[in-house]
């Protein structure tokens, strides 16, 4: 029995070793799925809500290190959907949102992540909105690390939600009918290696 002992010591060796040193891994955003959706709203009666694709891309995360990972993901603004078509259509006619429009994507890259527990913690960075960049923070959830069971990928998945302010962007059309705190929620599930459903 004695003989396996410095098998079974190098073994943990080499387990501790590559904790030590392991490296951020690069995932690719499922874009078929992850989804940014935001809440607004409309004359104090409801929230409406609205939602974003996902451009192809990809980032790094590291396990055993959150800070040094590296986000950075962008949203196609022709992707913007309220749910229903007349209305997208009104929207993107509409002189007052021609800002927004006029800018092909929405952007965020991240600057810092803190990491508060096993589980959460705040990824800081720059918003690109309607030509307009401010500094934002994002309460961060890692929902899952593991083999995704649909394409047999290591994968990740996380959750974040903050609130901007649409008029420090510049976009403040119909201030008597729409609020100006646009509440978002960022789902997002990544994969290693290529996104066969990207287009």
């Amino acid at each position: 029995m004695d003989r396996f002992r410095p098998i079974v010591f190098a073994a943990a060796l080499m387990a501790l070793c590559g904790a030590a040193f392991a490296k951020p891994v690069t995932y690719t955003v499922g874009t078929k799925i992850s989804r940014v959706t935001f809440t607004i709203e409309h004359q104090g009666f409801i929230q409406l809500f609205g939602t974003l694709k996902l451009a192809p891309g990809s980032f790094t995360f590291d396990e055993q290190d959150w800070p040094k990972s590296s986000i950075a993901v962008t949203m196609p603004t022709k992707t913007l959907d309220m749910g229903d078509v007349t209305w997208n259509q009104q929207i993107r006619g509409d002189d007052n949102w021609a800002n927004l429009f006029k800018y092909p994507s929405i952007t965020f890259r991240s600057t810092g992540l803190k990491k508060t527990d096993d589980a959460h913690g705040t990824i800081y960075g720059d918003l690109t909105l309607a030509g307009i960049t401010r500094r934002v923070e994002f309460p961060l959830q890692l929902n899952k690390l593991g083999v995704n069971a649909v394409n047999s990928k290591p994968s990740v998945g996380f959750s974040a939600t903050t609130t901007i302010k649409r008029s420090a962007f510049g976009l403040n059309a119909y201030e008597d009918l729409v609020g100006d705190d646009i509440h978002v929620q960022i789902q997002v599930e990544a994969f290693v290696g290529a996104d066969d459903d990207a287009h």
